[in-house]
């Protein structure tokens, strides 16, 4: 029997490592493809920024001059994007247990912030434009808003996979992906003005695409301090895990408390708590606690867990308020 179980605990342990070491494959190669996504984006950006700054100025057109700011705002995005990556990717130290994740998330903060300092001044200008309306060469406006449309759109293609599972790549695809819109919202304007002289609809679309701008930035700005606040993750509810925890009797679980959960960066959730059982089964210790993490890790995919076995006849907790 010794020997069945030795051998049976040798393949888990093997078929685990195997598993471990294809994820990581898969990873890191996903990984090398949304860095070389970036790369393009920041370039085809830079290029559309200078297009929309220069035909913006030549043309009087406000809705462009506020097209190429948001898509400047993109390529600092990207860019902070890039290195927080870069940033991330460096192995954890005694003074940085974690590692440097949070970069990431630090970034998509910063990018949130600029995109917000974005639109506060599109919407400044376009107020002035209202007072102050101001002939446009339409045909430019038409042609350098193309080019940003064409652009963006293949920036938003190259982000659009990373975006799922990074919340500093989504910031940055969002950033391209309001600015597609407002390229569109610009073409359409153009059109209407080569028939109709409604220079203010220049600045009343210039509004439109701020307050867009805003609104999509506001869901990221709160995931993004709810991270940095250690808020527990909103997909994972600590009800569910206790009561799914204490539905496992083969692990002899009384009590889950003390429970603590946050995340390092988007899906990095680390969980800690304490785990009451019968005095008696204090002594599979080993057993109860890798069944925990088993559920922990198949069923709520958090992957990093400690957890304190103290007997049900006490509370080994020594209070601290938190």
């Amino acid at each position: 029997m010794p020997d069945e179980r030795s051998h049976e605990e040798h393949n888990h342990s093997r078929e685990d490592h195997e598993h471990g070491h294809s994820h990581s494959h898969g990873h890191h190669h996903h990984h090398a493809q949304g860095e070389k996504g970036l790369i393009i984006s920041i370039i085809i950006n830079a290029g559309i920024t200078a297009a929309e700054i220069i035909g913006g100025i030549l043309s009087g057109s406000l809705a462009l001059l506020s097209d190429a700011f948001h898509n400047l705002s993109d390529v600092i995005s990207l860019i902070i994007s890039y290195i927080a990556i870069l940033i991330g990717k460096k192995s954890k130290s005694v003074s940085k247990t974690y590692g440097y994740k949070r970069a990431e998330i630090l970034a998509a903060l910063i990018n949130v912030l600029a995109l917000f300092f974005v639109c506060g001044y599109i919407i400044f200008e376009a107020i002035e434009r209202f007072q102050h309306p101001q002939p446009i060469k339409v045909g430019l406006m038409l042609a350098i808003a193309a080019i940003g449309l064409l652009g963006n759109g293949i920036s938003v293609l190259l982000l659009f996979k990373d975006a799922k599972d990074n919340l500093n790549v989504k910031s940055a695809f969002l950033h391209l992906m309001a600015d597609t819109i407002s390229s569109v919202a610009v073409i359409i304007t153009a059109v209407v003005l080569m028939f109709r002289p409604w220079y203010i609809l220049d600045a009343a679309i210039s509004i439109i695409i701020a307050v867009y701008i805003a609104k999509e930035s506001f869901g990221i700005l709160m995931e993004t301090l709810n991270i940095l606040m250690q808020g527990a993750p909103k997909n994972i509810d600590d009800t569910k895990i206790k009561k799914r925890l204490k539905e496992e009797t083969s692990l002899g679980i009384i009590d889950v408390h003390h429970i603590h959960m946050w995340e390092i960066s988007p899906g990095k959730v680390v969980f800690d708590a304490h785990v009451a059982v019968p005095k008696g089964n204090l002594k599979d210790a080993d057993t109860i606690i890798y069944g925990i993490n088993r559920i922990l890790a198949d069923e709520f995919k958090i992957c990093h867990s400690t957890i304190q076995l103290e007997s049900d006849e006490f509370d080994h907790c020594v209070s601290c308020d938190i």
